[in-house]
């Protein structure tokens, strides 16, 4: 039994009869004919009973019709299935992540995703750069979103958003009653600075206040931006973050811009296997691109 015989099948049970069925499937009726005796005979069964006037089922002919037309529809399913998967606009799509991504730009990306993607199932793995790499090797992550830049060859990386710089200080610190900080407000602050993050992130916090003439005050390391912030709600110093951070209401931590004569961000990224084919990650690329776009109009 195959595909087509079910097909020929269906159109004479739903027709009942051999000259109209032929018609709608637009053959000849002997061709037909022989297929419905081909199909009974590998059944073992008879699936009609011949009449002068057209065929009428027998219970085994309205067993099949039955299943006939759930695998007609299973396949009709298939086959959409299938042609939205290769547009990109249905399947899994598994995607690593890592720290503050997940706070602001990650969330913002993939809601935006989902508005023209809705079919697309959407996984997320949390991990650190070097097993994100790893995963992206083995194929069981798509695309990463990280601070930190991945050393591999065969990894590609794409700037995924930009963010301002934002300073965290205790509510009641003298600080706090300003809207906006400069840079030379930070001058004698302890400032708690990263040590477990990124190098990028590290030196760049430091190229800040370096571009002000002074080097900034040293309170304590953290080895995270969350780790940082709870530091800061016990008055252990001052902290630079960037504006996804500031989603995290941590009792007793206000956020407030940083006035700087640099133009530094905090950048985040994602990266994927070089030439990867793949339509859902392409349709999640360049939701990115159109994201970071925008988001440039806004830093200027």
């Amino acid at each position: 039994m195959d595909i087509r015989q079910l097909r020929y099948f269906t159109a004479v049970a739903e027709e009942l009869n051999f000259t109209r069925a032929a018609q709608r499937l637009h053959i000849t009726q002997p061709p037909l004919t022989r297929q419905i005796q081909a199909l009974e005979q590998n059944l073992g069964v008879e699936l009609f009973l011949r009449k002068p006037q057209g065929v009428q089922l027998t219970e085994a002919g309205k067993a099949l019709l039955t299943d006939a037309r759930n695998l007609a529809s299973l396949m009709e399913q298939s086959v959409e299935r299938a042609q939205l998967a290769g547009r990109g606009d249905a399947g899994r799509l598994d995607i690593g992540f890592f720290g503050t991504t997940a706070f602001d730009i990650l969330p913002r990306v993939l809601a935006a995703y989902r508005e023209t993607h809705p079919r697309v199932k959407l996984v997320l793995h949390p991990g650190q750069t070097p097993a994100q790499v790893v995963a992206l090797r083995q194929g069981r992550v798509a695309i990463v979103f990280e601070r930190q830049l991945p050393q591999d060859p065969e990894v590609k990386v794409e700037l995924a958003a930009q963010e301002r710089i934002l300073v965290a200080l205790p509510a009641r610190h003298r600080l706090a009653r300003k809207h906006v900080l400069d840079v030379e407000d930070l001058r004698n602050e302890p400032m708690i600075l990263p040590e477990g993050l990124p190098p990028q992130m590290s030196a760049m916090a430091v190229k800040v206040f370096r571009a002000h003439g002074f080097e900034p005050k040293e309170g304590q390391r953290c080895l995270d931006m969350t780790g940082g912030t709870v530091l800061v709600a016990c008055g252990a110093g001052l902290f630079v973050i960037p504006a996804s951070m500031s989603v995290v209401a941590m009792p007793g931590v206000v956020y407030r811009p940083l006035n700087s004569r640099t133009k530094e961000t905090f950048d985040t990224y994602c990266f994927y296997i070089r030439d990867q084919t793949s339509p859902l990650l392409e349709g999640l690329l360049q939701v990115v691109r159109r994201l970071r776009t925008s988001a440039r109009r806004g830093l200027t």
